[in-house]
């Protein structure tokens, strides 16, 4: 090993006390750079940071917790308004089937006393509520009892007792009785 000194064996020795006393004050002063103005400030600013991102990552998970929640509720909603849609389609649909059928019957109605096929309510499927039961009834009808029939059936409601009369006739299916 050429241009390496070979040790000296006389030669001076380190003092290992003053070295530990050199690296003891070395960390009292490293120590003392938290003190610094800009050290001391730059740590609050990094703890005031970390608890901002800390706030902020509570309040986003809480948003998009509330945000999930409003989701299921209004896809449940829609799911019901739905289920309802369908149901009242399909009540719809068999009152009109049956009041189809009920217009066939009555229109071969002949006689006053003839007893009359009653419709059904077009949102219930059920039949309606002071139905006349024959021709001679419906010729007695007041105006309120007809204003009900005519609304059960979708119809309007406006006109003389007779123009109600005559569009309920109509639309019962019935012909001028004998």
């Amino acid at each position: 090993m050429a241009g390496v000194n070979p040790p000296q064996l006389g030669g001076p020795q380190p003092n290992l006390g003053l070295l530990a006393h050199g690296l003891q004050e070395a960390a009292t002063e490293l120590a003392n750079f938290a003190n610094l103005p800009a050290l001391a400030q730059g740590d609050a600013i990094m703890q005031l940071m970390q608890q901002n991102h800390r706030e902020t990552q509570r309040q986003m998970q809480q948003m998009q917790t509330q945000m999930q929640q409003m989701e299921q509720r209004i896809v449940q909603q829609i799911r019901d308004q739905i289920q309802q849609l369908r149901t009242d389609i399909t009540t719809g649909h068999q009152a009109i089937e049956y009041n189809s059928i009920a217009r066939l019957d009555n229109a071969s109605i002949r006689l006053s006393d003839t007893a009359i096929t009653a419709l059904r309510d077009l949102t219930t499927n059920v039949n309606i509520a002071g139905f006349p039961a024959t021709h001679a009834h419906l010729s007695d009808m007041t105006d309120p009892a007809l204003d009900g029939v005519l609304a059960a059936l979708g119809q309007p409601t406006n006109g003389t007792t007779e123009d109600k009369k005559q569009l309920l006739r109509f639309y019962i299916g019935l012909t001028d009785p004998r």
